[in-house]
């Protein structure tokens, strides 16, 4: 998505929460989330991502900060943020003894959707998401996959441009990720801005846009004074990379690179080591030729999304 001139969709600012038991699950957040933007919330168990989208979705007052939808201040109005703002939560809730369409009116019902306005949401959330030969059987009836598919019409039902997802793949199975994955993916297609928060790094990582990792209920800088990386920084190498030698004497190449200061890791034929830039690395290959490996080849390895998270969250070691 070409983010250019794109104005921000929603704005948070300084939003902090403290629960009853004393755990203050965010603290002093803020973040400006474009429109047509998919933007991956990335984190450990219990990092706070769920409370934040439940604080941006109204569900939660924060005791500080505000959250604002252009010039809308939507901040614990739950029922004012649900006209800008659908969130799909883990996990889902569903109502399980109704026919699926059923389902759909209801949440329409409750939102005051109702004649040729519902009519043609309800067809074209049916569309996009293939429910239509399942408008007639029980919720309970359909799989896990399409179960969250239902889920994700009654946000499309009400055409929010905002969409906060927590954990929509959960306990799928490979293809019904990939399809619900599709999907989302779409509705970016369609100007639709999401906020989704995954434990599927590999996958988030093909489906955002912009990343930012949450721990402890705080942003973690990827890099001293960054906070929020986007595709192609990420594809780039961002805050470091790791090298691989290939060579005739692994050990020789690992003792040469830690006596140069490098963290390295001996692989089968070879080695593979973390550097902060391609100098660097220069200097890790000149260290094991000095030392006389013989080198067969060299390389920068892809980093991944997984690769980023790992090593922030390690305190930067690699």
């Amino acid at each position: 998505m070409n983010q250019t001139n794109a104005q921000a969709v929603v704005r948070l600012e300084g939003l902090s929460k403290r629960y009853p038991n004393g755990v203050e699950a965010v603290k002093s957040l803020s973040l400006e989330v474009k429109a047509g933007e998919v933007f991956g919330l990335v984190g450990p168990n219990g990092a706070g991502k769920s409370t934040l989208l439940k604080l941006v979705a109204g569900l939660l007052r924060p005791e500080r900060g505000r959250v604002m939808m252009e010039d809308r201040d939507l901040t614990g109005k739950p029922s004012e943020a649900a006209r800008w703002i659908g969130l799909m939560p883990d996990p889902l809730g569903v109502y399980t003894d109704i026919s699926c369409r059923e389902y759909l009116q209801f949440f329409a019902k409750v939102h005051r959707l109702e004649g040729a306005k519902l009519a043609q949401q309800m067809a074209a959330a049916v569309d996009m998401l293939g429910l239509g030969p399942w408008m007639e059987s029980e919720v309970e009836s359909l799989s896990a996959g399409w179960q969250r598919r239902l889920a994700l019409g009654r946000m499309l039902l009400l055409d929010a441009p905002l969409l906060l997802l927590d954990e929509p793949a959960a306990g799928l199975d490979v293809r019904a990720r990939a399809e619900l994955l599709e999907i989302v993916r779409g509705l970016s297609g369609i100007g639709r801005t999401v906020v989704i928060s995954s434990h599927i790094l590999p996958e988030l990582e093909e489906l955002a846009d912009r990343f930012g990792i949450m721990n402890e209920g705080r942003w973690v800088e990827v890099a001293p004074g960054r906070t929020f990386f986007d595709r192609r920084e990420l594809k780039a190498g961002l805050g470091g990379s790791r090298w691989r030698i290939l060579c005739a004497d692994p050990a020789g190449a690992r003792a040469a690179l830690e006596g140069a200061g490098r963290t390295v890791v001996e692989i089968e034929g070879g080695v593979e080591f973390a550097a902060d830039d391609e100098e660097a690395a220069s200097r890790g290959l000149e260290a094991v030729v000095r030392a006389g490996g013989r080198v067969m080849d060299f390389r920068r390895l892809d980093t991944g999304l997984a690769d980023v998270v790992l090593r922030v969250l390690n305190g930067g070691e690699s």
